[in-house]
């Protein structure tokens, strides 16, 4: 001790000063999304995931409270489709569909997605959580995809700016639904879905006012019940 005294040199004490391992929360974020998807909220715990990620359970313990919170994060933080501005409506859709293509061809993410809205459904911790840190701010991005296009007056103001994204999410989910039970579908099929899909709408919402488009040549039902011709 005397020695290393006079040389200014001292033993550091045990655990003090370590840094904080980079690459623990990108493991642990993928093995969460891991066990999610193959196990389901009934299996989801931090030692299942510290033993998916290969990494100490104190590692998990001590970076997330709760399971919902880090399940949340996985979400948000693995390859979830972000709105984002590419400078036209076409763009913008069509960036975004590829996105969503790339989510469905992975059986871990579509999987993991099909699971969270029932769990938040009878979960009201993991709905919170996710409402604040995915679907509020997920949902005013992909907002402001249709609010960019009529204000570039791509769109015809009458139409909701929510529409042609509700669309382009529901169109995808759909296929995606139908495809994954006649042996999934590639990435690529996806992808050439996906711009199909954005052609279709982007010729239906920019050609026509939703007002002329929905009455022009339509007799609602309780109109034709009183015309004896109808």
């Amino acid at each position: 001790m005397a020695a290393e005294a006079e040389s200014g040199t001292s033993r550091p004490s045990p655990g003090r000063g370590r840094k904080r391992d980079p690459n623990i929360e990108p493991k642990v974020f993928t093995a969460a999304l891991r066990v999610y998807a193959a196990e389901g909220w009934s299996g989801f715990s931090f030692d299942a995931i510290a033993r998916e990620a290969g990494v100490g359970k104190p590692a998990v313990y001590l970076r997330w409270k709760e399971p919902e919170e880090l399940l949340v994060h996985a979400f948000n933080e693995i390859h979830f489709p972000v709105a984002r501005d590419c400078g036209s409506l076409r763009e913008d859709l069509l960036d975004y569909a590829l996105q969503w293509a790339e989510w469905f061809a992975d059986p871990v993410t579509s999987n993991a997605g099909l699971r969270i809205r029932p769990d938040c459904e009878h979960n009201p911790e993991l709905a919170e959580v996710y409402e604040k840190i995915i679907a509020r701010p997920k949902r005013r991005a992909a907002m402001a995809i249709g609010r960019r296009a009529i204000a570039r007056r791509e769109l015809d103001p009458g139409i909701p700016a929510m529409a042609v994204v509700d669309l382009l999410i529901g169109g995808m989910m759909l296929h995606w639904s139908y495809a994954r039970s006649r042996s999934g579908r590639s990435k690529r099929s996806l992808s050439m879905y996906a711009r199909t899909l954005v052609d279709i709408i982007l010729t239906g919402a920019t050609h026509q006012p939703p007002e002329v488009a929905i009455l022009e040549g339509f007799t609602p039902r309780s109109a034709r019940a009183h015309d004896p011709g109808a």
